[in-house]
């Protein structure tokens, strides 16, 4: 049937459904907030060039293939590399947050709403064989000849 022993519904009601994704939508809504809020590092834009040397493209693509620093960021005179790409610490901790919880919460509903698959009974094995021989049908009820 629909139901266990327990007499608690197997499926959720619309009521459950809506709060589950009025829930979702919230948590993802404040996670995009959160990091569409922090600061991120931007590098300023390239200056325009009106006509562009063909000898200095060649210079330009010597030099881009040379090895530099990252350029991450220069705070008094030394060279520091961001390990959270411009975005707030505590943006990342939400949003790891975010990420445990759903997970702790697909994974209740599949333990809670699971169907466990019988492992006594063997599937069937060998050749094709029409549903009829499968099913022990009588062939006079589907094939009747003129």
């Amino acid at each position: 049937g629909s139901s266990t022993g327990h007499g608690v519904s197997r499926t959720f009601s619309s009521l459950q459904r809506k709060a589950m994704a009025r829930a979702t939508a919230l948590c993802i809504l404040a996670a995009a907030l959160c990091l569409l809020r922090s600061i991120a590092f931007v590098p300023a834009p390239a200056p325009a060039t009106r006509s562009v040397d063909p000898a200095v493209v060649a210079g330009a693509a010597v030099l881009a293939t040379v090895p530099a620093g990252a350029d991450a960021f220069v705070f008094k005179g030394k060279e520091y590399f961001d390990v959270f790409y411009g975005i707030e610490p505590l943006a990342w901790a939400f949003c790891g947050f975010v990420i445990v919880y759903y997970g702790a919460v697909l994974k209740n509903a599949a333990t809670k709403y699971n169907i466990p698959v019988d492992k006594t009974v063997s599937p069937k094995v060998g050749g094709f064989q029409g549903k009829e021989i499968e099913n022990n049908e009588d062939m006079e009820k589907f094939y009747k000849p003129v």
